[in-house]
């Protein structure tokens, strides 16, 4: 039994003939990619969440065809990476243009909100670890 002890620790500590390194993890392209459908569906959670932490500022109606859209990073436990950046904004038209900076600050405000997300970390990599959410007091995706 002693021999047996000696001769395992001898190989953990000197290496041995019969060990083997672990495999090095596959390379990037080796890597399966998430199931498209599982990703959508993730998105989608991601939108429900910020969804509820969305308020429409106080504007006039013709300020409501404002759609604001940004881009939002997230890490595997669903907390911000930075704060989100402003993509584009549509249906700006000279009599709403005031505002569209509200728009875009309420956008911003409800996902810094509702940080953390809580998606499948499994499908973070290639999945939801970047999003592009479109926010309107109409419409959010």
């Amino acid at each position: 039994m002693r021999r047996r002890a000696a001769a395992l620790l001898a190989g953990l500590v000197f290496g041995c003939a019969a060990c083997s390194a672990p495999a090095p993890p596959p390379p990037a392209a080796a890597r399966i990619a998430p199931d498209p459908e599982a990703v959508a569906e993730a998105i989608a959670a991601a939108a429900r969440q910020v969804r509820r932490c969305y308020r429409a500022p106080r504007i006039g109606s013709v300020a409501r065809a404002i759609v604001t859209k940004l881009h939002v990073r997230y890490a595997a436990d669903g907390t911000l990476i930075g704060l989100p950046t402003l993509v584009a904004q549509f249906g700006v038209t000279p009599a709403n243009q005031p505002f569209a900076g509200r728009m875009a600050e309420a956008a911003t405000l409800a996902v810094i909100r509702c940080a953390p997300v809580t998606l499948p970390s499994e499908l973070h990599e290639g999945g939801w670890s970047e999003l592009d959410l479109t926010f309107g007091p109409r419409a959010l995706g």
